[in-house]
């Protein structure tokens, strides 16, 4: 069995220990396998279907990119936070439409909040 599986089981057997790559371990029985998946991000991949199987599918909503802008310049002592985010979000947008598709160019929440947290 695989190492997802084999908690898997055990969680589902409610065993308090359980074999795990040639070891006995305690199961704490509050354990979750959780994984993130993002397979239109460059370089990731799909997810096996024996590993898919074991696993059940959430769906997520697009973050709102202004109110995590917003909340992070607020915490930041930004006064003028709510038009400041305004105007990053609104940067980012027009910078993602506008300039050329090239892959090494990044206008997600992660690039976003990189440029953020050097503010």
């Amino acid at each position: 069995l695989n190492s997802s599986k084999q908690i898997q089981e055990g969680l589902k057997n409610m065993l308090p220990k359980f074999q795990f790559e040639g070891k006995e371990i305690t199961l704490d029985p509050r354990t979750g396998i959780f994984i993130t998946m993002n397979p239109g991000y460059a370089g990731r991949t799909e997810l096996p279907d024996n590993l898919k199987a074991l696993f059940r599918p959430v769906t997520m909503v697009v973050p709102d990119m202004e109110q995590i802008c917003e909340i992070m310049l607020f915490s930041e002592g930004f006064d003028s936070a709510k038009l400041l985010a305004k105007k990053m979000t609104v940067l980012y947008s027009l910078s993602k439409e506008q300039l050329s598709k090239q892959h090494h160019y990044d206008f997600g929440l992660r690039a976003l909040k990189s440029v953020l947290v050097m503010a």
